[in-house]
């Protein structure tokens, strides 16, 4: 009769050490992929919030109107559009106008339709911030956080009635500040430096035709 034989003491161990392997390499696979994954779903966030930005800001542009900004007790209370960093805080730049189509169903409420607008940088965040009242910003404003690791938030703004009619060219007519009140620029150049993505930049058009820019004090009370 044959006598049955067992695993030998190496034959288990090597089979241990072959198992252990095995779950190593496939724990090893698991894990690189949900880190892949964990690293395509922040990169499809942060290039989501990049999109949004930028699509939130044209249509602003398209909407800007010639009307005061009023930052209260600044010298800079008529300009119709500014980047001067006095009218808020900010950690780098700020961009403050108006803007129509604010929506005001039947006039049912005591505004207009118009909103002033500013975007600004706080704790690395660019932020939109908005106000119920054209000539009243007491209140407290509705702060909307668009895009996170921002350094810097820089804006220029685009003359071109002058510069076109001197034939010197588009370049030239981009400016670093727009300091007069009775004109509205034709396009803006906004460069934002994220952790992300390094120094991005962009140009929009405005909606403010030159026959549209009537600097008027009161009438809206907005």
């Amino acid at each position: 009769m044959r006598s049955e034989k067992g695993f030998t003491l190496v034959e288990i161990m090597v089979t241990m050490i072959i198992f252990t392997l095995i779950g190593l390499a496939s724990y090893t696979v698991l894990d690189q992929m949900s880190r892949t994954k964990s690293l395509s779903e922040e990169s499809s966030e942060r290039i989501e919030q990049l999109q949004f930005t930028w699509l939130l800001i044209q249509q602003d542009m398209r909407q800007a109107v010639p009307k005061p900004t009023r930052p209260d007790g600044l010298e800079v209370a008529q300009q119709l559009i500014t980047n001067d960093e006095r009218i808020i805080e900010s950690q780098s730049g700020v961009l403050g106008f108006v803007r129509s189509g604010y929506d005001n169903p039947g006039l049912m409420l005591p505004r207009s339709e118009l909103q002033p607008v500013i975007y600004r940088v706080q704790n690395n965040v660019l932020q939109r911030l908005t106000y119920p009242y054209v000539n009243d910003r007491s209140g407290e404003p509705v702060v909307q956080d668009l895009l996170e690791g921002v350094k810097s938030f820089q804006v220029r703004f685009f003359r071109s009635t002058q510069q076109a009619q001197a034939n010197q060219g588009i370049e030239a007519g981009w400016r670093n500040r727009w300091e007069t009140s009775d004109d509205f620029p034709a396009a803006l150049e906004l460069t934002i430096t994220s952790d992300a993505y390094g120094e991005i930049r962009r140009r929009f058009l405005t909606g403010v035709e030159p026959t549209q820019v009537v600097a008027k004090e009161g009438g809206d009370n907005a």
